[in-house]
């Protein structure tokens, strides 16, 4: 019985010893610094993501406020800009925080209000535009 509880008394001194080691100032310092680094990392690929969806934000809010005077010519070129930005922001998408995948949502919205405001006024457009007479003679 003594024999195990001296084994007892030195485990719990390791472990003590072990614990008090592991909370030194030092090891503190260092665990500190490598969390501040991440977060520092995190912070700069997070205003990366959000200034490139800025950008996009930027762009259909001054296109949206055209609904009223775009041609079909440029209403298509718009159509496949926002289509081609779109696809960009969405693979970055992942690594957003709550508000700007909220103002993501948000800027969707605005550019589908403006489809139809489009084609409410100019009818159903089609990407592409053929002029095709099918009726003419191949002599």
């Amino acid at each position: 019985m003594e024999i195990t509880s001296k084994i007892k008394t030195i485990g719990f001194a390791f472990a003590l010893g072990s614990f008090m080691f592991a909370c030194s100032q030092e090891t503190q310092n260092e665990t500190n610094a490598e969390v501040n680094e991440a977060q520092a990392e995190m912070s700069e690929e997070n205003m990366e993501a959000r200034s490139s969806y800025d950008d996009f934000e930027a762009w259909v809010d001054t296109n949206t406020d055209r609904a009223e005077t775009v041609t079909e010519d440029e209403y298509r070129e718009m159509r496949t800009e926002y289509k081609r930005r779109e696809a960009e922001v969405e693979a970055e998408a992942s690594t957003w925080d709550e508000e700007t995948r909220q103002a993501w949502e948000k800027t969707k919205t605005e550019w589908n209000e403006f489809e139809n405001k489009v084609q409410q006024r100019l009818g159903d457009i089609d990407d592409i535009d053929v002029d095709v007479d099918v009726n003419r003679d191949n002599n």
